[in-house]
């Protein structure tokens, strides 16, 4: 019997301690940054922190912003323009007209989804807040990876801005790994931003709204 209380304390310390490794490739094996990935088995509660989704250059800073579900999100303007910042997703429509600086207040988030972000008087500035039903949430790194506490069998969902399926598509992935995992995915090309004669150009075109 107490072999068996062993085996059984040893198998449920491996399930709690498994991690997987996952690469994000896109169709020409070049990482997938910003990739947002979603562990449903998992729970966690509310943080008491408020995220920050700046805006820098003429750009939101970060692109894509994590949150769950009953956060705060502070949106400072640290360019020395103004901005007129508004969504019109259904998880959170929102208007911050004109405004520098950092006087705006925090703003709630309690619905999950995909919220997308403009500006009203710059068009190439896109953003997007994930909203998270207090499930964990990662996102990969420059280099298309990221460590998940999750073992062969559990089911993952991937979001990426680029999906071909559109920008509200999360696609379901099955974690076939011990150790590390990589998937190739096809994928709209990312974003870049480049110099053409002097002028900036961002991105690939203002995505349809989803919602």
């Amino acid at each position: 019997m107490r072999y068996l209380i062993a085996l059984m304390f040893f198998l449920s310390l491996s399930n709690a301690r498994a991690e997987i490794t996952l690469t994000v490739l896109d169709q020409d094996n070049l990482p997938v940054d910003d990739a947002v990935i979603t562990v449903p088995q998992q729970f966690i509660g509310t943080p008491n922190k408020v995220a920050v989704m700046d805006q820098v250059n003429e750009s939101f800073v970060p692109r894509v912003l994590v949150v769950q579900k009953g956060q705060y999100v502070s949106f400072p303007n640290s360019d020395d323009i103004r901005h007129h910042v508004y969504s019109f997703s259904q998880p959170k429509s929102f208007e911050i007209k004109l405004y520098k600086g950092t006087a705006i207040e925090p703003i709630l988030f309690d619905k999950p989804g995909l919220v997308v972000l403009g500006c009203n008087i710059h068009d190439d500035m896109i953003g997007y807040i994930i909203v998270a039903d207090n499930a964990l949430v990662f996102k990969t790194d420059e280099n298309g990876q990221v460590t998940l506490p999750v073992k062969k069998g559990d089911k993952i969902s991937l979001w990426t801005e680029r999906t071909l399926q559109g920008i509200d598509v999360a696609v379901p992935i099955t974690i076939t790994g011990e150790a590390e995992q990589s998937i190739t995915m096809e994928l709209l090309p990312p974003p870049i931003e480049m110099m053409d004669h002097g002028s900036m150009t961002k991105g690939f075109g203002k995505p349809k709204w989803s919602n």
